[in-house]
């Protein structure tokens, strides 16, 4: 089935201008990697949907398994009332495809840990097991204790915790960024993906969470909305084609609500210029993100 990961976005912290992920439970910072966000938004889903206490959750118990030189750890064991494992949780990177392997692995481990649930995710993908009489039962639905009972709530808080927007962002700008981000980031149907860039200044804060767009065959765009180190808050859009980025351009959202006229840098094969979004595409703090789009590709097109 497809992941309920998919729904949720891992916290971030800055640390001395380094994008870390955050762990609520944990109370500190990891490296921002593929699989430690798959496993911060499963517990978010967790947490959040499911209503397990933050106190019945541990991370990486250390399993000693037979021919193994060195112990293993799992990801997260999730623990009942009495304390009991309740679900053993495998997360993977989203790249990596869920198979027989990961499968044979994650039931290893549950013969040490002796979870009655257990869970394989890459944060697209959820495969739930029921273990019943030493055998082991693929689940079509989420197992009974684990079903989401309560709605998310993603107000300004939600985002700002998630570095999608920056705590120094203008009041003028807040129910804009509050507006795209629910757009751009609410429907756990539409395809969003993380994206890395390396070389271009941290202020940009490029690498993040984007929803995808398809302009046309072989044309994408990816639009993100993002925080950076200052706690400044950027608009992000990037055009794809066939496969390659081939131009981008980034707004501070600050600049705009203060209508300074050099808001946007644009960077492409041409070099890079400084442009005022509002004059080239016609975009305020009272639009609609989604209306805008044909405007942002046109501007791209333009400048590449």
């Amino acid at each position: 089935m497809l992941s309920k990961a998919l729904s949720h976005f891992p916290q971030f912290r800055f640390r001395d201008g380094e994008k870390r992920l955050w762990n609520p439970i944990l109370k500190k910072t990891f490296v921002n990697l593929p699989e430690e966000r798959v496993r911060l938004k499963l517990i978010d889903f967790l947490t959040m949907e499911s209503g397990i206490s933050d106190s019945r959750i541990s991370f990486e118990s250390p399993v000693k398994l037979v021919g193994d030189k060195s112990k293993s750890r799992t990801d997260i064991i999730c623990y009942d009332n009495d304390f009991k494992p309740l679900l053993l949780v495998e997360c993977k990177a989203p790249d990596i495809k869920l198979d027989e392997k990961a499968a044979i692995q994650v039931a290893r481990y549950n013969q040490k840990v002796g979870a009655p649930f257990v869970l394989v995710s890459n944060g697209t993908l959820d495969f739930w097991f029921k273990i019943e009489d030493e055998q082991v039962i693929s689940q079509e639905k989420i197992p009974k204790p684990f079903k989401p009972m309560n709605e998310i709530q993603r107000p300004l808080t939600y985002w700002e915790e998630r570095a999608f927007v920056g705590q120094k962002l203008k009041p003028e700008a807040k129910v804009f960024a509050t507006n795209t981000c629910t757009a751009l980031f609410g429907d756990p149907h539409q395809p969003v993906k993380f994206l890395s860039f390396e070389g271009f200044p941290s202020e940009f804060a490029l690498g993040h969470y984007y929803r995808i767009f398809g302009v046309r065959e072989n044309v994408k765009m990816g639009i993100s909305i993002a925080a950076n180190s200052f706690g400044r808050t950027r608009l992000n859009v990037v055009l794809n084609e066939a496969g390659a980025n081939t131009a981008f351009f980034t707004t501070s959202l600050d600049l705009i609500a203060e209508q300074e006229k050099k808001n946007t840098e644009i960077h492409s094969s041409k070099g890079r210029s400084e442009i005022d979004l509002t004059d080239e595409t016609g975009f305020d703090l009272n639009k609609n993100i989604v209306n805008v789009i044909p405007e942002f590709h046109r501007l791209l097109l333009k400048h590449s």
